[in-house]
């Protein structure tokens, strides 16, 4: 008897997805709600240390990957990565902090303030083989429409650390799926 329930829910389960499927098709294919993008750019880092040396800023090279799904028409979340290019050392808790190579993660959810112009706002972490850092970045990006649901966009992204924090300005290039 419990075998022929589970059967049968399991049955009108997938009738019910399938039947939704099939009505909502014609609306899926018409918006494009997945974006994957490759970025670059340069990330600031104020009153960093290289090879012992005080310097006013550090600006290392940085590369990352990004994917949102847009699940409203002014609403989106997603996820980035990031690789910084550089070695450094920053003061931490009274402490000097050595980063080398950091990949910086984190989870953004997006809001639409006008067309094509984007705010981020989310949560992450700062990998590094020395210590791992909790962030918050809030994120800016304006985009370019290329065609064929490519897109061109420069962003800002801010960084909040407990004892430091950065900034960077990239230049990603972006295509619908």
């Amino acid at each position: 008897m419990i075998k022929n329930i589970i059967l049968f829910g399991f049955t009108l389960c997938l009738t019910i997805s399938s039947y939704a499927q099939e009505a909502n098709k014609e609306e899926v294919e018409e918006v494009k709600q997945h974006k994957l993008a490759l970025v670059f750019g340069y990330t600031h880092i104020p009153a960093a240390f290289i090879d012992g040396h005080s310097r006013e800023s550090v600006y290392a090279p940085t590369i990352g990957l990004d994917y949102f799904y847009q699940f409203t028409k002014k609403w989106g979340i997603g996820a980035v990565i990031d690789l910084e290019f550089a070695n450094y050392t920053v003061d931490f808790n009274t402490e000097e902090l050595e980063r080398e190579r950091p990949v910086i993660t984190g989870v953004l959810v997006g809001y639409e303030l006008a067309p094509r112009w984007v705010f981020l706002l989310g949560p992450g972490v700062e990998f590094e083989k020395n210590k791992n850092i909790f962030i918050v970045r809030a994120s800016t990006e304006y985009e370019l429409e290329l065609g064929n649901d490519w897109g061109l966009f420069p962003a800002v992204n801010y960084d909040f650390k407990k004892e430091y924090s950065t900034w960077s300005i990239n230049l990603g290039v972006s295509k619908m799926l």
